[in-house]
C-alpha cells in the first residue's frame, strides 16, 4: 500500500503542517533541556524521552489518520475503559510521594489520568454532538457535567488536582464552543468559587494545597518549605538574564536546588541556560500552536471535529498556561507538565496523539471558498 492510497492527496494539501512543525520544535526544546541534564551526569531521562517520543509519534500518526466520527462510535467503550483504569490504579497502582497515580515502576510507568484527558475529549465531543439541537437546555448542561464528574472525582482521589482541573478546563472549552448558554457557565463558575471558599473555611482542602496557594503571594514566608520551589524557580529564571548561561551551565537545576527539574520545572532549565530569548521563544511556540489550532477549529463545519479540536486546544492551553505560570511563581504549584517538553511518557503520548487528531481535522475540513 502506497502513501497516496493510505492518505488522500487532498488531505496532504490541506493538513496544517505548521502545527506539526511547532510540535516537533517543542519536542526538540525538551530534548535539549534533558540533554543538559544528561551532560551533568543523568543521561537516562534523555534516552527514555527519545524512545517515548517515538511511541508518541505512532500515536500522532494514528490520530492524524483516524476520522473523529469513527472514534466517536466507540465512545461508550472508551468511557468505560477510562473509568475502569482510574478505579484500577486506585486499587493496584504504585504509590509515590503519597499519590497513587501510576502502574509500573519508577523507570517504566503508565499514568491512566493522563489518558483520561484524551478519553474525555472524544467521549464528551460525542455526547455534545449527539445533542446539538438541545445544547442550550439545562438538562444537557447537567449531563455534560455528570459526564466528567466520575473521572474527575476518581482523579482527585489519587490525589491529582492538576489533572482534575485540566479535565474541567477541557469541559469548559468544549461546552463554550458547542454554544451552551453563557449564563449556565457563569453559574458554574460562581458555584465553583463559592464551593472552594466553603471547603477552605471548613478545612477540607489539604494543608499542602493551602500552603502552595499562600506561597504564590508570600514565597518568603516559608523559604525552606512551601515557598522553596517558587523561590528557586524565580532565581533560576532571573539568573538567565537575556541570553542565558549556556547549554549545561545552569547552576540552579544542576546543583539540585530545583526539585522535579526534568518534569514540572523543566522550563527553569530553558530560562536559565537560554535566557529571556529562549523563554520568549517557548511562549511564542505555544501561542502559535494554539492560534493555528484555533484556525483549524474555526474553519471546520463538522460538529464532532470542531468539538474534538476545541478539547485538544483547551487541554494544551491549560497545561502550557498553568505550567509556565507556576514556574514563574504567579500560579500555585499543581504538578502539571509542560506539553512536549516535560519528561514523561504518558504525557508525551497523549499530547502527540491529541495534536495528531487536530492535524487530521485540518486535513479533512472542506476547502475555504472566497
Amino acid at each position: 500500500m502506497t502513501v497516496q492510497q493510505l492518505v488522500p492527496r487532498r488531505w496532504l494539501k490541506q493538513a496544517d503542517l505548521w502545527i506539526v512543525l511547532l510540535m516537533f520544535v517543542a519536542i526538540g526544546i525538551g530534548w535539549t533541556a534533558l540533554g543538559s541534564i544528561a551532560v551533568n551526569g543523568m543521561p537516562g531521562f534523555l534516552k527514555r524521552q527519545v524512545l517515548l517520543s517515538a511511541i508518541g509519534l505512532v500515536g500522532f500518526l494514528l490520530g492524524a489518520l483516524v476520522d473523529c466520527e469513527r472514534v466517536g462510535r466507540l465512545s461508550k467503550y472508551l468511557y468505560g475503559l477510562n473509568v475502569g483504569l482510574l478505579i484500577a490504579v486506585l486499587l493496584f497502582g504504585h504509590e509515590t510521594k503519597g499519590s497513587v497515580r501510576w502502574f509500573g515502576t519508577e523507570t517504566l510507568r503508565f499514568q491512566p489520568s493522563e489518558f483520561a484527558k484524551l478519553f474525555t475529549v472524544v467521549t464528551l465531543a460525542t455526547l455534545l454532538a449527539a445533542r446539538r439541537d438541545r445544547l442550550q437546555s439545562p438538562r444537557v448542561f447537567l449531563q455534560s457535567l455528570l459526564h466528567i464528574a466520575v473521572p474527575v472525582l476518581l482523579i482527585l482521589r489519587q490525589p491529582d488536582l492538576g489533572t482534575g482541573l485540566a479535565i474541567v478546563a477541557i469541559w469548559f472549552g468544549m461546552v463554550f464552543i458547542a454554544g451552551m448558554r453563557w449564563q449556565h457557565l457563569a453559574v458554574f463558575a460562581i458555584v465553583g468559587l463559592l464551593w472552594f471558599g466553603v471547603m477552605w473555611r471548613l478545612g477540607l482542602i489539604h494543608d499542602y494545597q493551602v500552603q502552595r496557594i499562600v506561597a504564590v503571594a508570600r514565597p518568603d514566608s516559608d523559604p525552606q518549605g512551601s515557598g522553596y520551589q517558587v523561590r528557586q524557580a524565580r532565581i533560576a529564571i532571573g539568573s538567565g538574564r537575556v541570553l542565558g548561561k549556556g547549554f549545561g551551565r545552569g547552576t540552579q537545576a544542576h546543583r539540585r536546588f530545583i526539585p522535579e527539574r526534568q518534569t514540572d520545572f523543566i522550563f527553569t532549565i530553558v530560562a536559565e541556560e537560554g535566557g529571556f530569548v529562549a523563554s520568549v521563544a517557548v511562549v511564542a511556540i505555544y501561542a502559535l500552536l494554539l492560534f493555528r489550532g484555533w484556525c483549524v477549529v474555526a474553519s471546520t463545519d463538522d460538529m464532532m471535529s470542531r468539538l474534538v479540536g476545541a478539547g485538544v486546544l483547551s487541554m494544551l492551553g491549560f497545561h502550557a498556561f498553568v505550567n509556565l505560570g507556576m514556574t514563574m511563581g504567579i500560579l500555585p504549584v499543581t504538578g502539571v507538565p509542560l506539553p512536549f517538553v516535560s519528561y514523561g511518557g504518558s504525557s508525551m503520548i497523549v499530547s502527540m496523539t491529541s495534536v495528531g487528531l487536530l492535524v487530521g481535522i485540518s486535513g479533512r475540513r472542506e476547502p475555504l471558498v472566497f
